[in-house]
């Protein structure tokens, strides 16, 4: 199963980030870390593998910049070395179903990531969107061929069944998208759940969880 690791809380210092960066290279099953751009350079510097990749959060947790914002955000972490953007779509957008907006920002952010070789990344929040929408939206990123999309941001407290059932929609009416549950899971019970789940893979933001949930894998 595919595992991110999430890094986007904001008391987080850089000391602490390194020290859980090398923690998670420890592991040798975490496949790729995302946290906001000023972490960035403290996570590259630290990460020994070249088995994880390294992805910035853009326009996170909302998506309300504007274009130039958001193309900006994305040109600055490459000048980093990141490998992947995870990009929010544009809430407002969706929600007025401008979809002709959302084509535009989405061939925008895909020209930059293709022209640099990096792997772009989206994330949803299925609570703002009803099916029709997730339903269109789907089809966008399948005409552009994205292929990792997460459900929701995960900022706000979030169902692991409702996130389950999103994924499941996702996934249904779609080509190949690559589905990563962002749900709040933390217990053996929820463990279970995403392991009868099939999905692609998993979002996690707490390393007591990453602990646990290898620890459950491996029994």
């Amino acid at each position: 199963m595919y595992i991110d690791y999430k890094i986007t809380d904001p008391d987080t210092n850089e000391a602490e980030t390194k020290e859980l960066v090398k923690e998670l290279c420890s592991f040798k099953l975490v496949n790729s870390i995302t946290a906001p751009h000023y972490l960035l350079k403290s996570i590259k510097n630290t990460i020994d593998t070249k088995d994880i990749s390294l992805s910035c959060v853009i326009d996170y947790p909302l998506g309300f910049s504007d274009l130039r914002t958001r193309l900006t955000a994305i040109e600055s972490a490459i000048k980093i070395g990141i490998d992947m953007v995870d990009i929010v779509m544009p809430q407002n957008l969706a929600a007025n179903r401008k979809y002709d907006k959302i084509r535009e920002d989405i061939k925008n952010c895909l020209d930059i990531c293709s022209n640099n070789n990096i792997e772009p990344r989206y994330i949803l929040e299925y609570r703002v969107f009803d099916h029709h929408c997730l339903k269109k939206i789907c089809e966008i990123l399948d005409s552009f061929g994205i292929k990792k999309v997460f459900p929701s941001t995960g900022y706000f407290l979030d169902n692991l069944a409702d996130n389950l059932i999103a994924s499941s929609f996702l996934y249904q009416n779609s080509k190949d998208l690559e589905i990563i549950c962002s749900a709040n899971i933390w217990n053996n019970k929820h463990f279970e759940l995403i392991n009868k789940a099939n999905i692609y893979g998993i979002r996690i933001s707490y390393i007591e969880i990453l602990r646990n949930f290898l620890s459950y894998n491996l029994k």
